[in-house]
């Protein structure tokens, strides 16, 4: 019986240890650093990719619903952005689905990373979506918090705000540019 237990316990402390051990980045931070190939074969390395240029990191999943009312307020916002070289970069993780098709089928512009659930761990990210936006120097200034609001275009609209609002403050523009 013993035996059993002691069995029972390590695999509880093997499924969950990955969980326990991932520390949640969070605005302040560092980003962590990361590579992994797009979604057409390129060779990504984050925070370098950018340039010295912001970026938001979209941690989701294709059956996630709330980031399906979110994707059009991210496109909008790259393309607002555009003149400061804002990428996104769409992170897929715990998904069973086919990313790549989704993000052609519907025509967004962002940086598709179908692989990204060892990220997502490092990233301490353990729901979809997960928000970040890095500044030029590679600190997150800014980290989704979990909400019980139901997917729709309000809480979308929130989001787009506070995405926007600190993309404004490392810009140092004015939020109603």
């Amino acid at each position: 019986m013993r035996t059993v237990r002691v069995l029972v316990t390590a695999l509880i402390l093997a499924f969950f240890s990955p969980v326990l051990a991932a520390e949640v980045v969070d605005a302040g931070m560092p980003a962590p650093e990361w590579e992994m190939s797009d979604s057409e074969g390129r060779e990504i390395a984050f925070p370098a990719v950018t340039q010295g240029r912001p970026g938001i990191l979209f941690f989701w999943a294709s059956w996630c619903p709330y980031c399906h009312v979110v994707m059009p307020y991210l496109q909008g916002i790259v393309e607002d952005y555009a003149e400061h070289g804002l990428q996104v970069f769409a992170i897929n993780f715990k998904d069973d689905g086919d990313p790549v098709a989704y993000m052609e089928e519907h025509g967004y512009d962002f940086v598709v990373l179908p692989l990204g659930d060892l990220v997502a761990d490092d990233y301490g990210v353990i729901s979809s979506p997960g928000l970040l936006v890095v500044d030029g120097e590679g600190m997150v200034t800014y980290r989704r918090r979990p909400t019980r609001a139901p997917p729709g275009m309000a809480i979308a609209e929130v989001w787009d705000q506070q995405l926007r609002e600190a993309l404004d403050r490392i810009l140092n523009r004015p939020a109603d540019e």
